[in-house]
């Protein structure tokens, strides 16, 4: 058997490196998609979208002036939806909030306005709102979440004081 016979019975080099090229980059690009974008250039992407949203709700007194009322709209509490943002104060709905959360014995309006979890994907990270509306939220710790103290969101628990007596968490 002479060389010419091995070579024809072997793909070339170039054809191994394209084969290689065409197995491996899908699932290469498939990770990084996972990652990407990192999380401080998305949560510089969220507070942009809020600050367009705010500023179309009528500023964050308007923000905070909403919350009161739905808080005393629902004084037993109450657990918001996204898909039925139609019925919620007009700046409150103008933030396209995901979730809309009121607890009495904090005194407290959660509102999440980004984050969901993929499977297999990208995971969007939290990011809300948590506004005081009575007496009670001076107790209350910003960032904890209502359940029972657990962390909120995709295991994310800062707060961060954007006007008075509104919290950015995330």
């Amino acid at each position: 058997m002479n060389n010419t016979t091995l070579r024809s019975n072997f793909p070339s080099t170039g054809f191994s490196v394209i084969l290689l090229v065409i197995l491996v980059v899908p699932f290469f690009f498939a990770e990084v998609l996972t990652w990407w974008p990192p999380i401080p250039v998305e949560r510089h992407i969220q507070r942009e979208k809020l600050a367009e949203r705010v500023q179309a709700a009528g500023g964050w007194d308007a923000v905070r002036r909403d919350c009161v009322v739905f808080a005393e709209l629902h004084t037993n509490g109450c657990f918001w939806p996204w898909d039925d943002t139609n019925s919620l104060p007009s700046a409150l709905a103008a933030l396209k909030p995901l979730r809309v959360r009121y607890s009495p014995q904090y005194g407290c309006v959660s509102v999440r306005i980004f984050g969901e979890h993929s499977t297999g994907g990208h995971s969007t990270p939290y990011f809300g709102l948590e506004v005081n509306t009575s007496t009670n939220s001076a107790d209350y710790k910003h960032g904890t979440g209502y359940d029972n103290g657990g962390v909120i969101g995709n295991y994310q628990s800062v707060a961060k004081q954007v006007a008075e007596g509104i919290y950015e968490i995330y």
